[in-house]
């Protein structure tokens, strides 16, 4: 388990946040000194968002698909480019590009300016690779003193039925992968889940359960206290809704299974309510000033950078830095089949090395950024979903993810067939299995299609 030492004290959350921030205007200064007249003159010209499709892997392509669409599937490579010939900075994004209006403000300006920027993760890590290169450095001497030359890592899918979650064990595994994450959600049984994977798993390897903060103690605790049966189950995050942290306190006190904070505020930090913390998809100076937090309350921290193998560079020139990033960090480098990234940075025993070289350490591979950036994209083609009680109905919907903000609508009962939820209350250990259901050519298929038109069709179990 995590360490349980916490400064009872909470006016350090603060003071810790406002130091970091005070240092960083001068250390920008230093750092254009250092590069002496073409840093000074260094200036921003264009910013050249690029947005790449590269196939998932077989074993989960079409499910993968299915339950979060296509914008999850997408990346963009952002190249930062200068008035320097040849110098630029690459960032690697999870997602569409986003609207180019937001990347005016970079144009024309020096690039030194935006080392503490605190928005858009994609260009911070650009904007980190040209600083870096500029100055012949590698990215983690912008950010700190290393302590660490190499990190652990997480694999990560989304939720699917119990066989299927075996089959994700044994992929990641062959990876190179001692751990995966994935977010449980209400259409299947976690303590199914589990126990299939369970059987699986070679030694050492565990799953991190993502509870997405939004269930009640009551519901989750004796789940919680299910899966520790488990010698796979290694972690719960975001067990259930942060406005109850002496919920959280309960959690944490009858399991032996670490309780991990990620949409929780930083106050539970210090107030006794987890055994570590996430970082998020958050630019430097966020991350930065969580593992300040963090270190002062003697827990450790978790990244999660989701993104191709430039991305994961970025993640571990950070966590090479940072002492309390201890925690199997998420990024999604080896979820395609390929990547745009000339260097591949295998995972070996759970664990990522340091790339080496200026910036990033990572060059383009443009005929492959050119390839994938102009391959056919997969759209979005009718199919049920089949949500099966053993002892009670059968639940036919519909479900498209990439209709506006319905991504992550496969987690959650109540999104996914937005009225009166029948069966049983929602909770992650009913016994129910949900699998998707496409066939068009067959007439019990189309009539139960034509009815989910308006809602969900409800079928009495036996």
């Amino acid at each position: 388990m995590f360490t349980n030492s916490f400064m009872q004290r909470r006016e350090f959350l603060t003071t810790t946040a406002a130091s970091l921030c005070a240092i960083r205007p001068a250390f920008c200064e230093t750092m254009k000194q250092r590069g002496g007249r073409m840093a000074s003159r260094l200036r921003i010209t264009s910013i050249e968002p690029h947005t790449i499709c590269i196939p998932y892997h077989p074993v989960n392509h079409d499910y993968l698909f299915k339950y979060h669409g296509i914008k999850l599937q997408l990346r963009t490579i952002y190249i930062v480019k200068t008035n320097q010939p040849g110098l630029e900075g690459y960032g690697d994004a999870w997602g569409p590009a986003m609207d180019e209006s937001n990347l005016e403000k970079y144009i024309g300006t020096n690039p030194f300016e935006w080392l503490a920027d605190t928005k858009l993760i994609g260009i911070n890590m650009a904007i980190y690779d040209l600083v870096a290169k500029c100055l012949d450095l590698p990215v983690w001497k912008l950010i700190g003193a290393k302590v660490r030359n190499k990190v652990p890592v997480s694999a990560w899918t989304c939720s699917r039925p119990p066989r299927m979650m075996a089959e994700e064990v044994t992929h990641a595994a062959k990876q190179g992968y001692t751990w995966l994450k994935y977010h449980v959600d209400e259409v299947q049984n976690v303590i199914a889940q589990a126990e299939a994977m369970d059987r699986v798993a070679p030694e050492g390897f565990k799953v991190h359960y993502d509870f997405n903060a939004n269930q009640d103690f009551e519901t989750v605790a004796p789940v919680v206290k299910e899966l520790e049966r488990f010698a796979v189950s290694g972690r719960i995050e975001d067990p259930i809704v942060a406005d109850d942290p002496d919920g959280w306190v309960k959690i944490r006190d009858m399991t032996d299974l670490p309780i991990l904070g990620h949409h929780a505020p930083t106050s539970f930090v210090a107030g006794g309510q987890v055994d570590g913390i996430m970082s998020g998809h958050a630019p430097v100076r966020q991350a930065a000033k969580l593992d300040a937090i963090a270190e002062q309350a003697g827990i450790p921290i978790m990244l999660q950078n989701a993104g191709g193998t430039m991305n994961q560079s970025f993640l571990v020139h950070q966590a090479c830095v940072f002492k309390t990033a201890t925690i199997d960090h998420v990024n999604l480098a080896r979820m395609w089949v390929d990547d745009i990234s000339n260097e591949q940075m295998p995972v070996t025993n759970g664990y990522v090395e340091l790339p080496r070289g200026p910036g990033l350490g990572m060059t383009l591979n443009r005929g492959k950024l050119a390839k994938y950036e102009h391959a056919p994209r997969r759209t979005y083609e009718p199919f049920i979903v089949v949500i099966k009680y053993a002892d009670g109905p059968t639940i036919y919907v519909r479900h498209n993810p990439d209709l506006p903000n319905s991504t992550d609508n496969m987690r959650f009962l109540g999104r996914l067939i937005k009225g009166e939820i029948p069966g049983p209350k929602p909770a992650y250990d009913n016994d129910v299995k949900a699998e998707f259901w496409q066939e068009p050519n067959s007439s019990e298929w189309q009539q139960i299609w034509n009815r989910t038109v308006s809602g969900y069709v409800v079928k009495a179990g036996t």
